[in-house]
Parts: structure tokens; C-alpha cells; sequence
């Protein structure tokens, strides 16, 4: 799924540097897993996983693609099933397609076809859950398929904060559900919850991975439709507002975005984990610069020693240069820095 902030190209940075440091395989917490690349690359090294973040759309990204150890022999003849549901119009086709008329104000997130489609599949996967047709893990893998499928037809430039205004060739093409093959592994736990709340929870581990939001981009926001689709609507629709379909109220949005509470979540969030080290994931262009943060980081560490790691890569564009929109850099930084908590 295309998300800003996805580490899946600079995940052999990641395990390179764990490598260096001497960290070997143990117990991890992935504290803002995201699209749970990073989480689902250490289970493959043999990591036992603790991941968490805020969303429900991570929440099931983490249940289908580190949670989930096994899938049903039947899976990819239900994803096809899925795919091939009879359409019919509900929650995402009223209100973020054309087929909603006056109560989607216009929103063409997706076309009416394909807005049924997805409509139809999530409706079907909610059935099966509910009639013990599919197990957890597959429901999970089933539910992760639909939300990285409509995400491959969005009428979007990457992110949900805004559609385009005419159909993209990737819209127009036939929504479909596929899976992914679980990984195997150590057993793994998802916590849909804070990441200090979570690290409370876990208790000590050898590592924990922190991946913060960059910026003040709310992710409730940039992704509003793959957190619907995540929720579901089966006891009740979302509320929703404003011109894109926003979701109404405050949960899901993270205290990360504010830049001037970062500085002290992050030494909240070193004081509470039981880790025995932080890896810490900072871009170029975050809140912090690396000096506060590497001193941040120093206070934190039990022998005042902080390693740091740079990796210059491809930055994210939602979007090309076009006039009123003059990306300064194509490329940034990005900052990895190792501690001893204890």
C-alpha cells in the first residue's frame, strides 16, 4: 500500500545496522508499525513481535502480516470470491463515489463500479466473520486484500486527503482482492493502543523500533478511507465530514503530529519501554533536527553513547511539481540511531 513513511525500500538499512550494532534476534516492539514492513521483516529474522500503533487499519495490516502464522487452504479461492461478489452500493459508494449523488458532494475517491465492488466484498468478509466462515488470521488477510485492493484502484496521488478530478488509468481498472502468504515465526501480538500505553503492556524486550510520525500529517486524515474500511460499518455508519469525508472526532489522531510535544513523548516513551535498546527511525525533515534528538537520545542512554547511521534515499511525492506546488528536495535523509536503555 502506498504510505508515507513506508520503510519497505530501506528495510535492509534497518537490518544492516542491527547487524553492526551487534543486536541480534530476540523480542521487539514495533512501536508505530504502520504498514508493518519493519515488523514483518524482523519476525522473518527470527524476531519475536510486539508491534502497536493507533489506527485500526495498522492494527489489521499487523493481525494479516505478522500476527497470522498460517493460512486456510481455501484462502485464495475466497479472495477471488471476494473479487467477484455481486456489487452492491453501500457505505464507500455513497459517500466517496459518484453513485452517492448529492450525499458524496461529488467525491470521486473511486468509480461507481468499483465502489460497489468494495462495498459488496467487505460486507461478504463481515458475513463470513460473523457466521465462522473464515478464522481470525484469515479474516484479517482477507480484510488487509481488500483494503491494499481498493487502495490500488483509488482515484488518489498516494494519499486520501484529496482525489483527483479526473479518473486515473489505475481507477478504472477492476477492483480485487489478493492475500499474502503469512510469515512464519516466532509468535507475534498486535496492540491497537498508544505507543507508551503499549510498551507498559509489553514490558521488557531486547529492542524497541521507533518510527514516529515525521510532521503534522494526522494519518487518521491521509488515510480516512482505509480506516473506514479497516472499522467497517456493520453496527452503524462512520461519522463523517467535511469536503473529503474526514472521520469525525478525535480517535486515531496522534499527540506525535504536535511538534512541540515531540521532544518530550520521545523521552516519555525511552523512560516507560522495559527495552534493553532503541532503534530510533528519524527522517530530514521531522519535527526534531538530529542534534536535539541525538541529545535526547544521549540522556537517555545508559553509558551516554548513541550510534548514528544516515541513508540518503528517494523522498515521497503524492504528486508532481505543477504550478503552486515546487518540491524543494527529491531526496532526503534518513536518520538511524542505536542507544543502550539498559
Amino acid at each position: 500500500m502506498r504510505y508515507i513513511g513506508n520503510k519497505t525500500r530501506l528495510l535492509p538499512f534497518i537490518l544492516r545496522t542491527l547487524e553492526k550494532e551487534g543486536i541480534g534476534a530476540g523480542a521487539v516492539h514495533d512501536t508505530f508499525a504502520g504498514t508493518a514492513s519493519v515488523s514483518r521483516a524482523l519476525k522473518e529474522k527470527g524476531w519475536q513481535v510486539y508491534s502497536s500503533d493507533l489506527l485500526m487499519s495498522s492494527y489489521v495490516f499487523q493481525r494479516a502480516y505478522v500476527v497470522a502464522d498460517c493460512a486456510e487452504s481455501s484462502l485464495n479461492e475466497k479472495a477471488l470470491a471476494l473479487s467477484r461478489v455481486t456489487p452492491h452500493e453501500g457505505f464507500i459508494s455513497t459517500h466517496f463515489s459518484p453513485a452517492g449523488g448529492v450525499v458524496s458532494a461529488g467525491r470521486m475517491y473511486f468509480t461507481a463500479e468499483n465502489a460497489a465492488r468494495i462495498d459488496a466484498a467487505r460486507a461478504e468478509l463481515e458475513r463470513w466473520r460473523k457466521s465462522d466462515a473464515v478464522g481470525e488470521d484469515a479474516y484479517f488477510l482477507l480484510l488487509a486484500g481488500i483494503i491494499e485492493g481498493a487502495d490500488r484502484v483509488a482515484n488518489t496521488a498516494g494519499v486520501y486527503a484529496s482525489y483527483m478530478k479526473r479518473w486515473q488509468p489505475n481507477a478504472r481498472r477492476a477492483f480485487s482482492v489478493r492475500v499474502a502468504a503469512p510469515v512464519r515465526g516466532r509468535p507475534a501480538v498486535a496492540h491497537l493502543m498508544d505507543a507508551a500505553d503499549a510498551a507498559r503492556a509489553i514490558g521488557e524486550v531486547d529492542l524497541i523500533y521507533i518510527d514516529p510520525p515525521y510532521n503534522s500529517r494526522q494519518y487518521v486524515a491521509y488515510y480516512h478511507i482505509p480506516e473506514i474500511l479497516a472499522r467497517g460499518w456493520s453496527d452503524g455508519d462512520p461519522a463523517i465530514r467535511g469536503k473529503v469525508g474526514l472521520l469525525a472526532g478525535d480517535e486515531g489522531r496522534s499527540q506525535w503530529s504536535h511538534g512541540r510535544r515531540v521532544q518530550k513523548l520521545f523521552a516519555g516513551l525511552l523512560s516507560e519501554s522495559g527495552a534493553r535498546h532503541a532503534l530510533v527511525s528519524f527522517n530530514s525533515e521531522g519535527h526534531l533536527d538530529p542534534e536535539t534528538l541525538e541529545t535526547l537520545l544521549r540522556k537517555a542512554a545508559a553509558d551516554g553513547k548513541v550510534s548514528h547511521f544516515t541513508q540518503r534515499y528517494r523522498r515521497y511525492r503524492a504528486d508532481s511539481d505543477h504550478e503552486g506546488r515546487k518540491y524543494h528536495r527529491d531526496f532526503a535523509q534518513e536518520h538511524l540511531y542505536v542507544v543502550r536503555l539498559r
